[in-house]
């Protein structure tokens, strides 16, 4: 399932300057005002729609924002094509009144603005979706609630991403085109070619599409409803090492790379931050990230020893010394959604590293996962947690829904298999005994 959609009265527009569209007397080298603009609530999520102008100088592009623009990617600002008739925007807070402003952009000057607004339900009602990877690369879908079985969407789909609707995007064979797989079953389409893409799209709540280039290492942007893409941050000047990175609901790319002793983190909208450490003993290598829409980073790092621990640790806005998450080492699987961190960890960790139960020379201890702590903005909370296992060390990360269930996959042990642990706690379900890969939840 994909986010259920509730339909709302559309809200009237309203015109700023004081002019309706139908008789203003638009400058000949600027477009006339959208005409019959309209907006119209779905769920979380809210789709504004326009009609072209009547006169006025030919449109080349449209810009439509909203206002409050919290939880959206840049700053609630798209610019759209001149195709375009419409605009969708999700993650919306109940019970808030937003502005949607939609202008449309000519060669020399912009058009008039008209304004709309909307209010959303007091209770918004959204089911979100499980998206992974199964063993032979196909994309499958399962819903966030753990009901009914997992079903494919896309087959070959290595490197995907999704938006909230449930549509699908995928690299092309050859990695020079991003296929478009829409949620309601409807035929394969390419949306952008002439790419260098490499096998890893990532995704904002809004479904703009985000891939480091194989050719210059720049994190690339596709905008929705736009086939040309555009660099959002440049990663030449960060040094060597193996380089990690995230996007937020919100848009944000997050980066964190280096090696052990010299680790730096960057992003959009963030300052390259080399790390330090509280400790004076250094930061051990880069192993996984993931953020926020509040601003804080979570890294996880790799311990230089012959231990090989893997433990996550907390970067503030601003800060460049990381803070311990961790109540203690253990196997463990992390995952972030847009308020915060959830971390599963067994109950007792190997401090050799041949732990595996088949080794005849392994430690034996106890692997069984019996909470999951929540960092956030609202502070830190642990709930108790039963029926699952961890498998082997490494930083396992998963993915975590608005409502904050927790999805890991578990390579081996008596727990194999893709699992969903819920925000309250409580039993663990298993969704699949099969391996998984690349979960992402939106």
């Amino acid at each position: 399932m994909y986010r259920a959609l509730i339909t709302v009265a559309a809200a009237a527009a309203l015109v700023i300057g004081g002019v309706a569209p139908a008789t203003a007397a638009p400058s000949s080298s600027a477009p006339g005002a959208p005409t019959a603009v309209r907006v119209t609530g779905a769920g979380d999520s809210a789709t504004v729609t326009w009609g072209p102008p009547k006169s006025g100088a030919k449109v080349t592009g449209w810009k439509v924002t909203i206002s409050p623009a919290q939880h959206q990617p840049d700053q609630g600002v798209d610019r759209l094509p001149a195709k375009a008739r419409s605009d969708r925007f999700g993650d919306l807070t109940p019970k808030t009144t937003y502005r949607f402003s939609v202008r449309a952009i000519g060669a020399k000057k912009t058009g008039r603005t008209i304004l709309v607004r909307y209010t959303t339900p007091s209770v918004v009602d959204t089911t979100q979706s499980l998206f992974a990877l199964d063993g032979s690369g196909n994309v499958v879908r399962f819903a966030e609630d753990g009901s009914g079985t997992g079903k494919v969407v896309a087959a070959k789909g290595t490197g995907f991403a999704a938006d909230d609707v449930g549509d699908v995007f995928t690299p092309s064979a050859d990695l020079t085109s991003i296929l478009f797989h829409p949620a309601d079953g409807s035929a394969t389409r390419t949306l952008a070619t002439g790419l260098h893409l490499t096998p890893d799209l990532r995704s904002d709540v809004a479904g703009n599409l985000y891939w480091i280039d194989s050719a210059t290492g720049a994190v690339q942007k596709l905008p929705v409803g736009s086939s040309t893409a555009t660099t959002v941050l440049d990663l030449t000047a960060t040094g060597s090492g193996q380089r990690f990175w995230t996007v937020t609901p919100d848009g944000k790319v997050v980066v964190f790379g280096g090696t052990a002793g010299n680790s730096w983190v960057t992003g959009t909208g963030i300052a390259h931050r080399s790390l330090t450490s509280t400790s004076g003993l250094g930061i051990g290598y880069p192993a996984a990230v993931l953020a926020d829409s509040h601003g804080n980073v979570y890294l996880d790092i790799r311990s230089p020893g012959a231990a090989g621990s893997w433990a996550w640790y907390l970067l503030k806005p601003g800060a460049t010394a990381p803070s311990v998450i961790e109540p203690r080492l253990a196997f463990e699987y992390g995952a972030a959604n847009a308020d915060g961190f959830s971390l599963l960890q067994s109950a007792e960790w190997c401090s050799a590293p041949a732990e595996y139960p088949t080794s005849p020379t392994g430690c034996k201890v106890d692997r069984t996962i019996p909470d999951k702590l929540v960092v956030g903005a609202g502070g830190t909370s642990t709930v108790a947690v039963s029926g699952i296992t961890a498998g082997s060390r490494g930083p396992n990360t998963g993915a975590a829904s608005d409502d904050g269930d927790v999805f890991v996959n578990v390579d081996s042990g008596p727990s194999a298999g893709l699992w969903r642990v819920p925000a309250s706690g409580g039993a663990a379900q298993q969704l699949s005994s099969a391996q998984y890969s690349r979960l992402l939840v939106i």
